[in-house]
């Protein structure tokens, strides 16, 4: 068993940028990457959680997608030679506004399992709640205290799963996010392959054949629990996979 705060963070518009398109389309991920959840919880408490202790489990729900043009503001630097208008005074960087179309969820749901002394962050954030981009506003709606407890029969959907589960499960798809981005002015970055799934599988009993989470020798499990206090018709409790963001793969 594992005592956890289930964090409910709701957001009406967020998008979550991939990071290796700079300029162009600007899609956006349908799962919020871990080191985004990481951030996350540093706005709440105020400073950055220890990455090397830090854990979580997550749920992402979104209502709809969408595209929109945003604008770009580019800085480059002014070679010596740069012309300048009459009157102009000399500068050393130069700014141009570029018309990108971005994508974005809208009616976005987050449920977050992290440690439970985050909960008391997340009552009263240290800076103001975003989810994705800086103006992405976001409102915490429900911070509760939960047990999870060893998997019996689980529904595992819309959430996060880390690759080395692909031999249990052909759903989901296969991308590759953020794991954890360091402080400034660095800003190093490591990235994972983590298994995205928003279909619903099913492990233990009674679980259908056609869309089992099966063990499989050589794949641990130790990190699935579930939430016992969310289950549905079919007596499936919610699935929730614990992620560290170092050591794992």
């Amino acid at each position: 068993m594992m005592r956890v705060a289930r964090v409910e963070v709701r957001a009406e518009v967020t998008s979550f940028r991939h990071p290796f398109f700079v300029t162009g389309r600007q899609p956006t991920f349908d799962m919020p990457p871990p080191s985004t959840i990481h951030g996350h919880c540093a706005s709440a408490l105020g400073h950055w959680p220890d990455p090397a202790t830090f854990s979580f489990g997550v749920h992402f729900t979104y209502r709809s997608r969408g595209a929109d043009l945003e604008h770009q503001h580019i800085a480059e630097a002014l070679g010596p030679n740069t012309r300048l208008r009459v009157g102009e005074e000399k500068a050393t960087t130069g700014i141009t506004v570029q018309p990108v179309t971005r994508e974005f969820l809208f009616g976005a749901t987050l449920t977050l399992y992290v440690p439970v002394e985050l909960a008391d962050a997340f009552r009263a954030p240290a800076y103001p709640v975003v989810l994705g981009r800086s103006q992405d506003l976001a409102e915490v709606v429900k911070v509760e205290e939960v047990t999870l407890e060893s998997p019996r029969r689980v529904r595992l959907e819309h959430t996060l799963l880390p690759l080395r589960v692909r031999p249990c499960l052909r759903f989901g798809r296969t991308v590759l996010l953020s794991r954890y981005i360091g402080e400034p002015p660095q800003r190093g970055a490591s990235f994972a392959q983590y298994i995205v799934l928003h279909e619903p599988v099913f492990f233990g009993n009674g679980a259908n054949s056609n869309r089992s989470f099966d063990r499989v020798d050589g794949v641990a499990l130790d990190d699935l629990f579930c939430d016992p206090t969310v289950v549905d018709d079919d007596g499936f409790a919610r699935g929730v996979w614990i992620h560290r963001l170092m050591g794992e793969s």
